[in-house]
C-alpha cells in the first residue's frame, strides 16, 4: 500500500517536485477553471459595467441603425473579421516556417490563444505566452522570437502609417496646427520612419545594442542562440506586407462601423483620423480588456475635429466598442476554448502538427 501512495505523490527521488504538481491533471483543471472565470469576469465588467456607453445602450443604438440600407455595412464588417485574423495568421506562419511546420487551422488556434492571453497583459505581451503553448517545447524560444518580429512589423505599420496620416491631416486642414510645429513633425517623421525600417531589416543591430544592457543581455543571447538561420529581407518584407493588409482590413472595418452608426464625414477624412487613432492607441500601455475606455476617449478627441454633435459622440463610442467586440472578444472566446481543450503545459504531438484543413 505504501508503494501505491508513493507512486501517486508528485515527487522525484522521494523529494517534493513543484514541476510535477504543476503538470498534474487536477492542477490543470483548476487553472483552466480560474482562467475561463477570469475571462468572463473581465468581459462582464467591460460589457455591463461601463459609464460612457453601456452594453444596453450599444444594443439600443445597434437596433436603431439596423436598417436595410445599413445592413451591407454590418455584413462587410463581420466578413472582414476572419480576413483580419487570416492575415495575422499568415504573417505568423511566414515567420514560423523556418522553425516548425504548422497547419493553417492549428496556426489559427495559436493566434486566437495568444489573443486570449493578451486581454490581461499590457501591450498584448500575452500573445507570446498563448502562442508558445501551441507549439513544440523545443521550439518555444524560437516562437517567441518569430512572434516578436511579427509584432514589430505590425507596430511599424501602425506608427509609420499613423504618423504620415497625421501629417496629411495637418496639411489638408482636417486638424489645425502651426507651420513651425508642422515642419518639425515632418522632419521627425522622416527620421523615425527611416530608423524603424533600418532596425527592422537589420535586427542584428538591435541585438548588439541589447547586449550592452544587463537586463536584456541574457535574453538576447538566448534568442540569438535559438534562432538560426536569420530571416531574409524577402521574409521580413512578406511579414510587413501581411501587417499592412491587416492594418487596412481593420481600418476599413472601423470606417464601415462609423457609417453604420450614423457618423457623417467624408471617407478620406475619416480614414485619416482612424489611422491617427490607431497611432495614439499604440502608446497606451494597458491590456485591451481595461484600456477600452482610454481608446474611446482618444477616438472622441480625434474624430471631434470632424464632428462635435451629440450623435457623433455616440457613433464614435459605439463603433469603437463594437469593433472591440467583433475583432477581439469573439476570437478571444474561441481562443479560450482552444486553450481549455489543449491544456496548459501540454506539448504538440506529431499528429497535431500534421493536421490538415
Amino acid at each position: 500500500m505504501s508503494s501505491n501512495i508513493s507512486h501517486s505523490l508528485p515527487s522525484k527521488d522521494n523529494r517534493f517536485s513543484l514541476k510535477s504538481v504543476l503538470q498534474h491533471k487536477f492542477f490543470a483543471v483548476i487553472l483552466k477553471f480560474i482562467f475561463v472565470a477570469l475571462l468572463f469576469v473581465v468581459l462582464y465588467f467591460q460589457l455591463f459595467g461601463r459609464d460612457d456607453l453601456s452594453f444596453q445602450d450599444l444594443t439600443f443604438h445597434f437596433a436603431e441603425n439596423l436598417t436595410l440600407h445599413n445592413l451591407p455595412l454590418l455584413l462587410l464588417v463581420f466578413a472582414l473579421m476572419p480576413l483580419n485574423w487570416f492575415f495575422e495568421t499568415q504573417k505568423w506562419l511566414s515567420l514560423m516556417r523556418r522553425i516548425e511546420e504548422i497547419p493553417l487551422f492549428h496556426a489559427f488556434k495559436a493566434v486566437f490563444a495568444g489573443l486570449t492571453f493578451s486581454l490581461f497583459t499590457p501591450n498584448r505581451i500575452g500573445e507570446y505566452g498563448g502562442r508558445v503553448l501551441m507549439v513544440s517545447k523545443e521550439n518555444r524560444i524560437r516562437t517567441v522570437f518569430a512572434t516578436l518580429v511579427g509584432s514589430f512589423s505590425q507596430w511599424i505599420v501602425l506608427v509609420v502609417g499613423g504618423w504620415w496620416a497625421m501629417i496629411v491631416a495637418f496639411y489638408s486642414g482636417v486638424i489645425p496646427i502651426g507651420n513651425l510645429l508642422f515642419s518639425g513633425l515632418v522632419i521627425l517623421g522622416l527620421f523615425a520612419s527611416v530608423l524603424l525600417f533600418f532596425l527592422y531589416f537589420n535586427m542584428h543591430f538591435l541585438s548588439s545594442i541589447s547586449k550592452r544592457f544587463k537586463w536584456t543581455a541574457k535574453l538576447t543571447e538566448r534568442l540569438q542562440n535559438a534562432v538560426s538561420p536569420k530571416y531574409s529581407n524577402k521574409e521580413l518584407m512578406q511579414a510587413l506586407s501581411f501587417s499592412f493588409l491587416r492594418y487596412m482590413t481593420y481600418s476599413v472595418q472601423y470606417l464601415f462601423l462609423l457609417y453604420f452608426f450614423g457618423f457623417d464625414a467624408s471617407a478620406g477624412s475619416v480614414f485619416l483620423c482612424i489611422m491617427i487613432v490607431y497611432l495614439l492607441q499604440t502608446g497606451i500601455p494597458l491590456p485591451p480588456s481595461t484600456g477600452l475606455l482610454a481608446r474611446g476617449n482618444i477616438a472622441l478627441l480625434i474624430f471631434g475635429f470632424l464632428s462635435v454633435s451629440a450623435g457623433a459622440s455616440v457613433a464614435i463610442l459605439a463603433s469603437t466598442f463594437s469593433l472591440w467586440i467583433i475583432n477581439v472578444i469573439l476570437p478571444a472566446v474561441l481562443g479560450a476554448l482552444f486553450l481549455v481543450g489543449k491544456g496548459f503545459g501540454s506539448v504538440n504531438s506529431p499528429s497535431v502538427c500534421s493536421e490538415t484543413v
